[in-house]
């Protein structure tokens, strides 16, 4: 397999060129090509394949392979052989140079205020991450990173593409050491940040844009740093002012007071929710010391009551000596318990065993307890009628 000049190693701008078709490569319902020139980037090093087109058509993945060091762009259609002309989609490189140099200045601000180098980095379609080697980063670390970050990008500062030989980069200054051989491709933020990188970046970090952290997430033993840059920044904040607006309307409270509004409401409703599991509680009581037994039975079958408060239920009945109790509950679906006093012998784990075989479901439980689910029936009553032929049977 031939392979490929790399256009956007030398001119990350340039959207647009001619080349010619070197290889046809069969990919299943696919079709992939070879050019002897490209300015299409592949996906690498944390940052995804550029799109766009070649000869009008319209381009679905761009890959390396590895073993010949090729780039092959894949579309959903055959190409035309010989020259061809390229076009890159340019919003997409736009955004990629800008989350991907924004990254760079961010990773060093890290290192430069707390020394935790970047681990790995993930550029995605809708966010950015960085993994730091820290099981913690406070939010004020983070903003300080952040402020550090936007200052870099407000001075405007050159950023430059320089070729260092393998046997000199130990003394090229390298924020992060790398086993590539032969001639490093090295992006250099001057008097800022020296990194081996094959990606595309901008030119003045200024085109970075405003960088923003927006989340901090512990993975494992580490601390994932969730981030946009330049016209996401934009897009988040309208998304964001667009929900907060929503939010303060709702409760009537201007957008900066949202937050401490908000939490007012939750603690009250939190407040409200443990007042009402302890009516619930006594409701269920009453309904428990009221609820019709006949013959020792006591069945029911209900309508959206819910599997736990018809648990509850079957154990509060079953306080009372001498009782065996059937339940079942159709709100999403059709679940049973089944239970009995401590002085009764029926065994409700092989009540509920013959009642799945009869209606489909899963469950188990004990000879005192069992419950299960997803059972198909006309309705709940259908079921535990089968459900007490069983136990009158014995």
């Amino acid at each position: 397999m031939a392979t490929t000049e790399r256009l956007y190693y030398h001119n990350p701008n340039l959207l647009e060129f001619e080349a010619n078709v070197l290889e046809a490569i069969p990919l299943g319902d696919r079709f992939g090509i070879v050019l002897d020139r490209t300015a299409f980037y592949p996906t690498s090093g944390g940052q995804p394949h550029d799109l766009g087109s070649i000869g009008g058509v319209e381009i679905l993945d761009v890959y390396e392979d590895e073993r010949t060091g090729a780039i092959v762009h894949v579309a959903a259609q055959p190409f035309a052989a010989g020259k061809v002309h390229g076009r890159v989609d340019a919003a997409r490189r736009r955004d990629h140079m800008q989350q991907h140099s924004g990254q760079h200045v961010l990773s060093q601000a890290f290192v430069e205020l707390f020394n935790w180098p970047t681990v790995s980095f993930h550029l995605g379609a809708t966010s950015c991450t960085v993994d730091l080697p820290v099981e913690q980063v406070s939010r004020e670390q983070a903003s300080r990173a952040e402020e550090l970050a936007n200052r870099i990008v407000d001075e405007n500062r050159n950023v430059a593409v320089c070729y260092v030989a393998s046997e000199n980069i130990a003394e090229a200054g390298l924020r992060k050491p790398t086993e590539r051989a032969g001639d490093i491709r090295v992006i250099d933020i001057a008097g800022f940040d020296k990194s081996a990188c094959g990606g595309t970046h901008v030119r003045m970090t200024g085109e970075i844009g405003p960088i923003l952290v927006t989340r901090i997430e512990r993975v494992k033993k580490q601390t994932r740093i969730e981030f946009f840059c330049g016209g996401r920044v934009l897009r988040y904040a309208r998304d964001a002012n667009r929900v907060l607006e929503s939010i303060s309307q709702t409760i009537s409270a201007s957008p900066l007071e949202s937050a401490a509004a908000v939490k007012t409401i939750w603690d009250d409703l939190q407040r409200a929710r443990k007042r009402i599991e302890a009516l619930d509680s006594s409701l269920l009581d009453v309904e428990a010391a009221q609820f019709p037994v006949e013959n020792g039975l006591a069945v029911g079958a209900f309508e959206g009551r819910g599997i736990e408060t018809i648990k509850l239920l079957a154990l509060k009945i079953c306080a009372r000596p001498g009782l065996t109790v059937l339940l079942a509950d159709k709100s999403d679906q059709i679940r049973v318990v089944f239970a009995r006093s401590a002085d009764r012998s029926m065994d409700a784990a092989a009540v509920l065993k013959q009642t799945l075989e009869r209606f489909g479901g899963r469950g188990g439980g004990k000879a005192s307890l069992a419950q299960g689910g997803g059972l198909v029936a006309e309705n709940a009553a259908v079921v535990v009628e089968f459900a007490k032929s069983l136990v009158t049977s014995v």
